[in-house]
């Protein structure tokens, strides 16, 4: 070739010839660490022999090679361990063909078939089909989600499209929000909030490849946490590009049950809508209802989810101020304030609350209809047929039957049972 041409025209003739070999006998993969330093272990052997011949703009190959991957984990322990990586790769004109490509990420196998064909040695085609069953696709702390997967990949390297179908199986949420106060001694000050979450690619040729991929449920999505339970059940649409990806369709919350400190809240109807003008920002339409002592309380949440909105309202009726305080507290604010006794009351049963939780069901999600969730107690209340101070407690049978008692400063106990007849 000429290199003086090559250096004014900054360009390589495509028909210059080309004459290369790649060879490496079987030998140990352990040696790519050094340029992965993501990886913490690699335990395999490879083996290639490939002889590349024709020009730039019509390459030749010839030869094969193959990859086996025991086991290889990450530093970061977020990502899914490889086991059982088999592969082998036939050169043969101006095609690479995936005669083998499977593995198994986490407990999840996958496989993945076709070939790449060079149009030049610089622009290549891709044809790849990509099976998978359970893949471990994300995890941390609070969050494990797997997916069935069903997927093709075609097109110019630059530009390809991915097609197909998403299952979402086996996945779970699990997060549990620390009760007390954050204002107590020894406590950290709150976190700021984190900046909104960008889920661009910003490198080729992911950035310009194009989706057009289905993302179901194939089980529904389990939620779980010292304060709710529930599940959730989507049906997506992922359509844009890698730079920017858009998010389309609903996901819908089945039997979701919130249980704060006083109170139980059932979501009767949950709805996240997903728009690709804004596709990471959903609305929400949110409607629960609880009941508390004698009150009815309905909750409707509405609006981005950035910066969602709510409306409360009760039967009997009370100001939206009076309605957040009783789900929080199990008592108004008239209550609240009118006795300093009755604060302290909520605030030790939080206490015991939080601290049961920690140490007798750490780990575990919440119980819907729990002892903690029926009993109410109250310390300081006033007696209206006395004027006189003492401490009550409701226990909450079933839906209709609340067992009632209150023991006066004087040592005289009140017992009742009361039944509820609620109309709808």
């Amino acid at each position: 070739f000429d290199a003086g041409k090559i250096l004014s025209t900054r360009s390589f003739d495509e028909n210059t010839p080309m004459q290369a070999t790649v060879r490496l006998p079987r030998s140990s993969v352990n040696f790519l660490r050094q340029f992965i330093p993501a990886v913490e272990q690699l335990d395999g052997d490879v083996a290639f022999d490939v002889a590349i011949g024709g020009t730039i703009a019509r390459p030749a190959f010839t030869g094969s090679g193959d990859i086996t991957i025991n086991a290889a984990r990450f530093t970061n322990a977020t990502l899914p361990a490889l086991r059982g990586f088999q592969s082998r790769l036939v050169f043969r004109d101006n095609a690479v063909t995936l005669e083998k490509f499977r593995g198994d990420l986490a407990g999840g196998p996958f496989t993945l078939g076709g070939r790449v064909v060079f149009t030049k040695l610089t622009d290549a085609n891709i044809d790849l089909d990509l099976r998978a069953e359970s893949i471990l696709i994300a995890r941390n702390d609070s969050l494990t989600a797997r997916a069935d997967a069903n997927l093709k990949v075609a097109g110019p390297v630059m530009s390809a499209t991915v097609k197909g179908n998403v299952a979402l199986t086996n996945s779970h949420f699990l997060k549990d929000i620390d009760l007390i106060p954050i204002g107590l001694p020894g406590r950290p000050a709150p976190e700021p909030i984190e900046d909104r979450p960008d889920y661009s690619i910003k490198t080729p040729p992911l950035r310009d490849w194009k989706f057009d991929v289905a993302i179901k449920t194939k089980d529904p999505f389990s939620i779980r946490g010292n304060l709710a339970n529930g599940k959730a059940v989507a049906d997506l649409h992922l359509g844009g590009t890698g730079g920017r990806p858009e998010l389309k369709g609903i996901v819908k919350l089945q039997g979701v049950e919130a249980t704060l400190p006083f109170s139980r809240l059932d979501v009767t109807n949950g709805f996240l809508y997903f728009d690709p003008s804004d596709s990471f920002n959903p609305k929400i339409d949110l409607q629960g209802t609880s009941v508390i002592r004698d009150y009815t309380v309905r909750v409707y949440v509405y609006g981005d989810s950035l910066a969602p909105q709510a409306i409360f309202t009760s039967e009997p009726p009370l100001p939206q101020e009076e309605i957040i305080s009783l789900l929080a507290t199990g008592a108004t604010r008239q209550e609240l304030t009118g006795n300093s006794n009755v604060l302290a009351g909520r605030a030790a049963m939080l206490l015991v609350q939080q601290l049961y939780r920690k140490i007798f069901k750490k780990g575990q999600p919440t119980q819907s209809n729990s002892v903690f969730d029926r009993l109410q107690v109250d310390v300081g209340t006033v007696d209206p047929r006395t004027g006189r101070e003492q401490a009550g407690a409701r226990f909450k049978v079933n839906e209709n039957w609340v067992l009632i008692g209150d023991l006066g400063v004087g040592g005289d106990f009140r017992g009742q049972v009361k039944y509820l007849i609620r109309f709808h």
